[in-house]
C-alpha cells in the first residue's frame, strides 16, 4: 500500500478513482442537502409551513428511487462512468434552478427532479468501486468514497451560512451548483471503466488486480434465472428494509438539524459552523469502523453495532430538553455512529451478489432505503408543527435505527 501511495497520483487507483469519485459525490451531497441551511430563510420568504417544507424535501426521494435499478443495471452491464457523467450534468443544472423557485409547488417539482437525476449516482459509484477494488480492500475503498457524505456537510454548512448571511438563499444555490459542471470535465479525463482498460495503471498491478477480481467473480454464487430475480434475493430484501429504517432517521436529522440549532437563538453563521461538527465526527468514525471491518473481514456485525448505537444516542438526545450543548453532543455521537455503518454496509451487496447483477441489488437497497427519506423529513416537520419541539421525532428516529439493526440480524454474509 505504501508503495502504491508513493506512486504519481494520476497513476494510483486509490487516489485517482476514489479521489475523483469523492469530489463528485461531495458536490452531489451538497446540492442535495444545502436546502437544510436555507429552510429558515425560505420558510419566511416563501410563506411555507414546516410540514410543507418537510413534504417538499421528501419529494426528492420519490424522484431518487426512479432510476436506482435502471441506473444500477446500466452501470453493471454497460458503463458506470458514462451513466454517472450524465447524472452529474443534469443534477447540477437542476440544483442551479432551485434559486428561482417562488412557490411551494415549484419547490416540490424542483426537489423531485433533483432527486430523479441524483438517483443512481451512489449505486453506480459502488458498482465502479466493485470493478476496481478486491473484496479485502472494499470496506476501506467504500469508506474513502463515502466519507464524502459527512465531509460535504463539514465543507458546505459553514460556506452556506456565510453566503446566506451576506447574499441570501438564492445565491447559495447558484454558488454551490456551478462546481458540478466544472468537475464533469475532470470526470471524463480521470475515470476509466475497468482496470484492464487503464493505460495509466502499472502493468504488474493491472495483471494482479484483473486476476484477483476475476477469481472473486467466479467464487460468488450465481443468481439463477433472469437478473430481475435479484430483487427477491433474501440478503437484498433484508438490506433494503434495514436501510429504509436507518435512512428515515438519518434524513430527518440531516434536514432539520440546522433548524433545531437556529431555534435556540443562534445566528445562521454560527449554525453553519456548529452543524458541521457531527459530520466531522462521522468522517472519523467511518475510518475507524472501516479499518476494523477490513481487518476482521467482517461486515454485518460492524454495520449492526454502529446503527444500534446511533439509535441509542438519538433516544438519549430527547432527554435534554432545551440544552443546546447536550443536544449537540448527543446528535454528534448519533450521527458519528450512523456514518460508521457505511463502509461495511455497502460492502455487503457486492460480496453476496455476482458482478453482473450487483448493480440491480444495490439499486433496490439504495432506492428502497431512500424511501425512508420521504418519511423522515416530513415526519420531523409535522411533529415540530404539532408539538412545538423535535422530542417525539428524535425518539421515533432512535427506535427506527434499533429496529433496523434487528432486521439485519438474519442476513447471511461472508466473513
Amino acid at each position: 500500500m505504501a508503495a502504491a501511495i508513493r506512486r504519481a497520483p494520476h497513476r494510483n487507483r486509490w487516489l485517482r478513482i476514489l479521489g475523483v469519485s469523492f469530489v463528485m459525490y461531495v458536490l452531489s451531497y451538497i446540492d442535495r442537502t444545502n436546502i437544510a441551511m436555507a429552510i429558515p430563510a425560505m420558510r419566511g420568504e416563501l410563506g411555507i409551513s414546516a410540514s410543507a417544507i418537510g413534504f417538499a424535501t421528501g419529494m426528492f426521494f420519490w424522484g431518487y428511487i426512479v432510476l436506482q435499478i435502471p441506473a444500477g443495471r446500466l452501470a453493471a452491464v454497460w458503463s458506470a462512468k458514462w451513466v454517472i457523467l450524465g447524472l452529474l450534468l443534469f443534477w447540477s443544472v437542476v440544483s442551479f434552478s432551485t434559486a428561482f423557485v417562488a412557490t411551494e409547488n415549484q419547490l416540490i417539482a424542483n426537489r423531485f427532479i433533483l432527486g430523479l437525476f441524483e438517483g443512481g449516482v451512489l449505486t453506480c459509484t459502488i458498482v465502479l468501486i466493485r470493478k476496481w477494488f478486491t473484496r479485502e480492500e472494499r470496506a476501506r475503498a467504500n469508506t474513502m468514497f463515502l466519507m464524502s457524505i459527512p465531509l460535504a456537510s463539514v465543507i458546505a454548512n459553514p460556506i452556506s451560512g456565510l453566503v446566506l448571511a451576506h447574499f441570501g438563499w438564492q445565491m447559495m444555490f447558484v454558488v454551490e451548483a456551478l462546481p458540478g459542471l466544472v468537475w464533469a470535465m475532470v470526470w471524463i479525463w480521470a475515470i476509466t471503466e475497468e482496470p484492464r482498460d487503464a493505460k495509466w495503471l502499472d502493468p504488474q498491478e493491472k495483471a494482479r488486480l484483473v486476476a484477483a477480481l476475476e477469481a472473486e467473480a467466479t467464487d460468488t454464487a450465481p443468481v439463477q434465472g433472469h437478473w430481475i430475480r435479484t430483487l427477491w434475493h433474501p440478503a437484498v430484501l433484508l438490506l433494503a428494509l434495514y436501510n429504509f429504517a436507518a435512512l428515515m432517521a438519518e434524513w430527518g436529522v440531516t434536514f432539520w438539524l440546522p433548524t433545531v440549532l437556529k431555534e435556540t437563538g443562534l445566528s445562521i453563521t454560527a449554525v453553519g459552523f456548529l452543524s458541521a461538527i457531527p459530520y466531522a465526527a462521522g468522517a472519523l468514525m467511518m475510518i475507524l469502523v472501516a479499518f476494523s471491518s477490513d481487518r476482521a473481514q467482517e461486515r454485518k456485525w460492524h454495520m449492526i453495532g454502529a446503527t444500534a448505537l446511533s439509535g441509542v444516542f438519538l433516544l438519549i438526545a430527547q432527554l435534554f430538553g432545551g440544552s443546546t450543548v447536550a443536544i449537540l453532543v448527543c446528535l454528534t455521537l448519533a450521527v458519528a455512529a450512523f456514518f460508521g455503518r457505511f463502509g461495511p454496509f455497502w460492502s455487503l451487496p457486492t460480496e453476496v451478489l455476482p458482478p453482473a447483477v450487483a448493480g440491480v441489488g444495490i439499486g433496490l437497497v439504495n432506492g428502497a432505503g431512500n424511501l425512508g427519506g420521504t418519511v423522515g423529513p416530513y415526519f420531523f416537520g409535522f411533529v415540530r408543527e404539532w408539538t412545538g419541539s423535535f422530542t417525539l421525532a428524535l425518539t421515533v428516529g432512535g427506535i427506527s435505527l434499533i429496529v433496523g439493526s434487528l432486521i439485519a440480524v438474519p442476513i447471511r454474509a461472508r466473513k
